[in-house]
């Protein structure tokens, strides 16, 4: 019977139930009398049933054609939510979506996923809002924002983890052709520091303890592209959180090196979604677009 599912035939249907007559409903819809009644006993033989009443007066739906009718009628609904949607899709309508994230994956992943984003949809607006990790996965619980990413530990109650991918912590330092540091080195010179809002602060403290050192920070702040620009101008050492397969470098004059000996613990950063929710397809697209960007770093 699938065969026999589509517009047309469902047209044929529809004008014969209002009209009561092959003959009539023909006329209506140009057609012969004969490729009507000849899709219709096609119908009724394959479906083992009589979809009509044959009546002097005219013909009517039987139970069975009713039936078909209800079920055609939700089928053309269906069919034209999935154009809509394919319209959609091609990027002839627009949509907006809204992304939270924290400031440690602006240094690398971000962009890149951004970019090509925005390449491939650029009728959807996006908005991008930077914020710490535990704030990020609020925003998402709460609505305001459509997915989002974060460093925040698991578990992660209230929201859906779609993906996860391991972030490196190295040691950011004024460039000076070295491939590592060790751990005395780096805390040789003043240390510039995130605020307790940023995991790397966690970080931080833990590669303090095991060099033995209480922690002196020679500046605090929740802006890590100031604490980045002043490591390149010589006023100490910082830590940076990157993506191996998207970090392209922090930068002229700047190194990433691997702590030798210090075993810092990798941040994991987890792309997430409200649990129990519809999305619209704008965020549906840029979710499943980060999760194979995600899927391709890994």
């Amino acid at each position: 019977m699938q065969k026999v599912f589509f517009s047309r035939f469902f047209s044929y249907m529809e004008e014969i139930s209002r009209l009561g007559s092959i003959r009539r409903a023909a006329e209506a819809l140009n057609v012969s009398p004969s490729a009507i009644d000849k899709q219709l006993l096609r119908a009724e033989e394959e479906l083992g049933v009589p979809l009509f009443e044959r009546h002097p007066r005219g013909m009517r739906l039987t139970s069975a054609g009713e039936l078909l009718m209800y079920r055609m009628r939700n089928w053309q609904k269906d069919m034209r939510s999935a154009a809509s949607e394919i319209e959609e899709l091609k990027g002839l309508r627009r949509g907006e979506v809204r992304i939270a994230v924290p400031q440690e994956a602006v240094t690398s992943l971000l962009p890149q996923a951004l970019s090509s984003f925005l390449g491939e949809h650029p009728r959807i607006a996006t908005t991008v809002e930077v914020a710490a990790s535990d704030r990020v996965r609020q925003m998402v619980i709460e609505g305001e924002a459509d997915f989002g990413l974060t460093f925040s530990p698991r578990p992660l109650p209230g929201v859906s983890v779609l993906r996860e991918i391991r972030f490196k912590v190295l040691a950011l330092v004024p460039e000076d052709g070295r491939a590592s540091m060790s751990l005395d080195r780096f805390f040789s010179r003043p240390i510039l520091v995130p605020d307790a809002a940023s995991h790397l602060r966690d970080v931080l403290d833990i590669a303090a303890a095991r060099a033995g050192i209480e922690l002196a920070p020679l500046l605090t702040s929740n802006s890590l592209d100031l604490l980045r620009q002043l490591v390149r101008e010589g006023c100490g050492h910082g830590l940076i959180a990157v993506c191996p397969g998207a970090f392209e470098g922090p930068g002229a004059g700047l190194s990433a090196l691997p702590l030798r000996s210090a075993a810092l613990p990798d941040l994991t950063l987890a792309l997430i979604s409200p649990r129990d929710s519809s999305s619209a397809l704008a965020s549906v697209l840029a979710k499943r677009h980060f999760e194979l960007f995600i899927d391709g770093l890994a």
